[in-house]
């Protein structure tokens, strides 16, 4: 799994990287639209200036939307695209939430899904700025997501994931059950978590490794990050959490990902189809303002959550 910064990083990199004539990143999280509120108090979806023209249309080219441009030819190539969800230091977040906020939260996002061809949703409980959170609020978030995507979208087809950092502690048996794949933000070559402390998350939909790319790293760390990444296919975990990759004539991740397959897939070997000197660049306008969806912008889907 890797998490692409839409501020400067464009997500078209993703299909830069293949594995024996297949992509080598399977899900590319984009990080991040942020929770801010309404005027009665409810979460709404605000897309800031930098990630708004990667998801909403251009008014210039209204019939090339961003989904046409940077979502589309990530999943005709086999890579699941989901959309961030994040705080924002609006005094609200996933662990803050009734359960009649949640229910019109997950209607926000399960809109966003629909509305930008997405695969998913991710959610990375930071920033949120609590001055108090709510027992059980972020499980509701998840079973009423996970519900109105099964009654949409059909049972299993889109992908709920958890970012383990904040209130996961929130998280019940029965929500954790509910999450695709969960991972952590410890970063660093030789670290390496057995287990999730989500309650319900089992080793098969855990990535136990979380490896930045943003560096270049020297030969014996990249032989530790070739051992943990044995250790994780040898105990049958979900896969591996990538964050900040950056187009390969900036810092080529070419190393890290030679020495995940040295250790995960028997050697086989990474290339970069697309050449460094041909990365793509972001090609995208900031927005002033960015883009928010509320409450009343959205269908009520079925079905309604009401806590239990």
């Amino acid at each position: 799994m890797v998490y692409v910064e839409t501020n400067d990083v464009n997500p078209l990199n993703a299909l830069c990287w293949e594995m024996n004539g297949e992509k080598f990143i399977d899900i590319l999280n984009l990080f991040a639209s942020n929770i801010h509120k309404d005027s009665d108090g409810y979460p709404t979806v605000y897309l800031n200036d930098k990630l708004t023209r990667v998801l909403e249309p251009d008014p210039n080219n209204p019939t090339e939307t961003g989904f046409h441009k940077y979502v589309e030819p990530l999943q005709a190539a086999g890579i699941k695209v989901c959309m961030t969800s994040l705080g924002d230091w609006q005094g609200i977040g996933v662990a803050n939430l009734t359960p009649e906020m949640a229910d019109r939260f997950a209607d926000i996002l399960v809109y966003c899904v629909d509305r930008y061809g997405l695969d998913g949703i991710n959610f990375d409980d930071e920033y949120a700025n609590y001055s108090s959170t709510i027992y059980n609020s972020y499980s509701h978030v998840i079973k009423a997501l996970h519900a109105k995507l099964d009654a949409k979208f059909g049972a299993g087809n889109k992908l709920i994931t958890v970012f383990q950092w904040g209130n996961y502690n929130q998280i019940d048996v029965t929500a954790g059950g509910m999450i695709d794949y969960a991972d952590h933000g410890t970063f660093g070559p030789n670290v390496f978590y057995p287990s999730s402390s989500i309650l319900g998350v089992t080793n098969d939909r855990w990535m136990p490794q979380a490896i930045e790319l943003g560096y270049n790293y020297i030969s014996s760390y990249l032989s530790i990050i070739t051992a943990r990444s044995s250790q994780t296919a040898n105990g049958n975990y979900a896969g591996i959490m990538m964050f900040n990759l950056r187009p390969c004539n900036e810092i080529n991740p070419l190393p890290v990902f030679q020495a995940i397959a040295d250790g995960a897939y028997d050697g086989a070997t990474v290339t970069n189809i697309c050449g460094c000197d041909s990365s793509y660049p972001q090609d995208w306008e900031f927005i002033e303002g960015g883009f928010e969806l509320t409450k009343d912008d959205v269908p009520a889907y079925q079905p309604t959550y009401t806590g239990n």
